[in-house]
């Protein structure tokens, strides 16, 4: 008896599976969206994130260790590390008793050093005349940590001023510290005892080896700090450029030696909006800046006086004295 085939209706039955297929294949290779991990803790800071995303945070595990963790802009874990010289006894039993600070990443110094600084309160918030402090390099790159510990038991203990513009990462990767006592550093004087000068800086490198240290020791004393852009040019002096038009080349004054010497805070300074000769009512925004050779160099836009963009420019200065080398408009 012959057997009839229905070739259409098989062919509609393949394409079919096969569509099934496609989608099956399709949705397997699909990566599950993740969540980030949160095992192991009895408590986690804040996160704070750099420029590329990556958020730094410290952690206190179930095992009474302190970790410092570093996530990506995905949420996943690319650095976690036990801090070895954190024991039981000085880890807060809460997070809002631990307090950090980081010093981003930088283009101009090291795109993989970070500095990330903790305070572990051991007494009471209002008081904090216990604690530990704790300053950890970390390369994202090599996936090493060095750290450096400071204990707090009374006024007379060394410390280092705990401020986001109290930590500079500086010239070939190294990183400025401002250190003294707990009651030259914090002993009251200015808003939140800003006042207070320390004793010393000290330039780490990465290992916390001392590059050099100067005392501070000046009436009027000027050092680094991390805020503003600048680009270190040597062991002592950097350049800044303010985001309202002003480029200078600064160095430190820290002692009545430098005083004597001569040494002034500005070696020269060049305010755009004035070397521009534009209209009071005018104003500049510095959106690039670099150094190339024995040339600073800035980007920066001019805007009228109702915020309209008039042009841009690009100009480039000597680095030793600012003598002007020549600028283009666009």
């Amino acid at each position: 008896m012959a057997i009839k085939i229905n070739y259409k209706g098989a062919a509609v039955v393949s394409v079919f599976l096969l569509f099934a297929a496609m989608i099956f294949s399709c949705k397997k290779d699909t990566p599950e969206k993740f969540e980030p991990e949160r095992k192991n803790e009895k408590w986690r800071t804040t996160a704070i994130k750099d420029s590329m995303g990556n958020q730094y945070y410290a952690v206190s595990t179930l095992s009474n260790k302190l970790e410092i963790r570093v996530d990506n802009k995905e949420g996943k874990t690319i650095f976690s590390e036990v801090c070895p010289t954190i024991d039981s006894t000085e880890i807060p039993s809460e997070k809002g008793k631990a307090i950090v600070v980081l010093v981003s990443p930088s283009k101009y110094i090291s795109i993989n050093d970070a500095t990330f600084s903790i305070k572990l309160v051991l007494d009471e918030m209002d008081k904090q005349d216990k604690y530990v402090q704790l300053l950890a390099n970390i390369n994202l790159w090599t996936k090493k940590i060095y750290t450096k510990k400071y204990k707090v038991e009374k006024p007379e203990d060394w410390t280092y001023k705990f401020v986001y513009d109290a930590l500079a990462q500086w010239y070939q990767n190294t990183l400025i510290v401002k250190e003294g006592t707990e009651y030259n550093l914090n002993g009251g004087g200015g808003y939140m005892g800003l006042g207070q000068r320390g004793t010393q800086l000290v330039c780490y490198e990465r290992d916390f080896s001392i590059r050099y240290t100067k005392d501070i020791d000046a009436s009027y004393a000027s050092y680094p700090s991390t805020g503003g852009q600048y680009i270190p040019v040597n062991n002592y002096e950097a350049m800044t450029f303010r985001d309202d038009g002003v480029i200078s080349r600064v160095q430190m004054v820290t002692s009545i030696e430098d005083v004597w010497s001569g040494k002034k805070e500005i070696v020269w300074q060049n305010d755009l909006k004035r070397s521009s000769n534009i209209p009071a009512d005018y104003s500049v925004r510095i959106t690039d800046y670099n150094i190339q050779g024995d040339e600073a160099i800035a980007s920066y836009t001019i805007y009228d006086e109702k915020g309209n963009v008039k042009y841009k420019r690009t100009g480039k200065w000597a680095l030793s004295n600012g003598f002007p080398r020549g600028y283009t408009t666009e």
